[in-house]
């Protein structure tokens, strides 16, 4: 539990080959995995309109979900960054609902903690629905990912459900089935 943001939804991970990574997990018994496969979410980074090509797949193992992300082209973005500095990959992020992205920072720089957004993920109108903040004095490398509750928090529960009764079928899915 962080005292700033709450309850980790997820830990996102950055990583060079998905489908080996999900071959890993899966050989652990972890399943169903939702994937979705190179889509080209439109982005900001770093306040300017760049749209990454990526694959992401969510996983859950009892309550503790992973999010496993690839970036497939050199469009500028949060993933890109990370992997200058972490080459092979590795945690990124961990995720956390909140009712407002003003109030979710608002809150953390009255704890102390400033933060800058890094990434946005942006509806039609430019709104965004996810973002990724990092500390404004960059002394940690780990991203804090803030999300709107609405239909990503109804795809997750249903990942959950569908995991918690998991019989070993079917263990790759679309995850745009579920949204």
């Amino acid at each position: 539990m962080s005292r700033i943001f709450g309850e980790a939804v997820h830990a996102g991970l950055v990583v060079t080959d998905i489908d080996a990574e999900l071959e890993r997990v899966q050989d652990m018994g972890v399943g169903p995995i939702y994937v979705m496969r190179r889509i080209r979410p439109p982005a900001r980074y770093r306040g300017q309109r760049h749209d990454p090509l990526i694959t992401a797949a969510f996983m859950y193992s009892g309550g503790m979900q992973l999010e496993f992300v690839q970036q497939h082209d050199d469009t500028p973005s949060a993933y890109l960054e990370f992997l200058e500095n972490q080459p092979a990959g590795g945690i990124h992020h961990l995720a956390y609902f909140c009712d407002t992205f003003e109030g979710a920072l608002e809150k953390a720089e009255k704890m102390g903690r400033k933060y800058e957004a890094v990434q946005e993920y942006i509806r039609p109108d430019g709104r965004p629905f996810e973002i990724y903040v990092e500390p404004v004095d960059k002394t940690n490398p780990l991203l804090v990912q803030l999300m709107e509750h609405g239909d990503l928090g109804k795809m997750f529960e249903r990942i959950k459900n569908a995991a918690d009764s998991w019989d070993g079928s079917d263990p790759i899915r679309d995850a745009k089935a579920v949204r």
